[in-house]
C-alpha cells in the first residue's frame, strides 16, 4: 500500500499588510481544499515561495496549516535549504508540529553529485522520523538524475515516493519500473495527469488545484478507475489553466491574482526577490479563468 497517492495541492502562502503569515487567509484556503476532498496539502512548497522565506515565516505557515487542518488529511511540508543541518533543523520543525511527511528538494548552489545527494537525504531520513518525498525538479536545481539513480535514493529508509516535476512521460514510468511498487510516483504538475497516472504515476502534487480542486480530484478518481471517457473533457478542463503557470517563470504572483478574483481573501503580493504582479499577468490571469469557465464572460 502506497503512503501517498491522489491529489495533492502546493499551497499558496499568504501574507498581511506588514509581510507576516496572514494566518485567516491561510485558514480559509485550508478549509477550501479540505472541503474541496483533495487528498492532501503541501505547505511551504516551491508555489509556496519556500526559499524565500524566514525560519519565522516557515513555522507560522506550518502550524497555521496543521492547525487549520486537524487531521482531516495528510499534511507535507516542504523543505527547501541550502544546507543539510539548516534542512535537518526545518524538518524537526515540521515533525514536532506534526507533519505527516516531508518533501526534499535539493540545496541549491553549488553543483552536486548524486553521492553528496544520496548523502544528504540519507543523513536527514537519519535524524527525521517521517516519511520523505524526493523532489526531482531538474529545471530549477539544475540537477539531472536518472531514474535509476532516484530508485537508489528511494532505497533509503523513510523515502517512500517522488514528486517529478518534468514533462518527459518516459522517464516517470522509467521511475515506477525501477522503484519498489510501494513507492509513490506524482507527477508534479496535473497537465500531464492522464499520461503519468497511465505509466504508473499515483497522483500529481500541483499547484492548479489552489484554483480547480474538485476538476482535479475528479480527474484523478476517473483515470484510476480506468474511465478515460469521463477523464478526457476533465482534462481538457485542467489544461485550460495552463497560463496560470507558463504566464511566468516565476508565477506565484498569478496564482494568487488567480484566487483573489476567484474570492479568496489573498493578497498578490509575493516574497522578493519574487517578482510581483504586473498590469499584463493580471490581464492574462483573468482571461484564463474566464476561459476556464471559473469566471463570467
Amino acid at each position: 500500500m502506497k503512503k501517498f497517492e491522489g491529489i495533492f495541492t502546493v499551497m499558496v502562502t499568504a501574507y498581511d499588510e506588514s509581510g507576516g503569515i496572514d494566518h485567516t487567509a491561510m485558514k480559509a484556503l485550508t478549509k477550501y481544499q479540505i472541503n474541496s476532498g483533495v487528498h492532501g496539502l503541501v505547505v511551504l512548497g516551491s508555489n509556496g515561495e519556500c526559499p524565500y522565506l524566514t525560519p519565522d515565516l516557515q513555522k507560522s505557515a506550518v502550524d497555521v496549516v496543521m492547525e487549520t487542518c486537524a487531521g482531516a488529511l495528510p499534511v507535507i511540508v516542504g523543505v527547501n535549504e541550502r544546507g543539510t543541518d539548516a534542512a535537518i533543523e526545518r524538518a524537526l520543525y515540521a515533525k514536532n508540529a506534526g507533519a505527516d511527511g516531508l518533501l526534499l528538494a535539493l540545496p541549491v548552489f553549488y553543483p552536486l553529485d548524486e553521492e553528496a545527494v544520496y548523502r544528504h537525504y540519507e543523513t536527514i531520513c537519519s535524524r527525521v522520523d517521517l516519511p520523505v518525498l524526493f523532489y526531482n525538479f531538474p529545471s530549477h536545481n539544475h540537477l539531472v538524475l536518472s531514474p535509476e539513480q532516484i530508485a537508489r535514493i528511494a532505497q533509503i529508509k523513510n523515502v517512500v515516493g517522488a514528486k517529478e516535476t518534468i514533462f518527459k512521460t518516459s522517464e516517470v514510468k522509467a521511475l515506477v519500473d525501477a522503484a519498489d511498487k510501494e513507492f509513490s510516483v506524482f507527477t508534479g504538475i496535473c497537465l500531464n495527469l492522464t499520461k503519468t497516472v497511465g505509466v504508473g504515476a499515483c497522483g500529481a502534487i500541483c499547484p492548479l488545484p489552489n484554483v480547480a480542486p474538485q476538476t482535479a480530484v475528479r480527474l484523478y478518481e476517473a483515470l484510476k478507475a480506468g474511465d478515460l471517457e469521463e477523464a478526457a473533457p476533465l482534462q481538457a478542463e485542467i489544461n485550460k489553466l495552463m497560463p496560470l503557470i507558463s504566464g511566468s517563470p516565476t508565477p506565484h504572483a498569478l496564482m494568487k491574482e488567480a484566487l483573489r478574483l476567484l474570492g479568496h481573501p489573498v493578497r498578490v503580493e509575493v516574497k522578493p526577490p519574487l517578482p510581483q504582479l504586473t498590469r499584463e499577468q493580471a490581464a492574462l490571469v483573468k482571461d484564463t479563468l474566464t476561459t476556464a469557465g471559473l469566471l463570467p464572460r
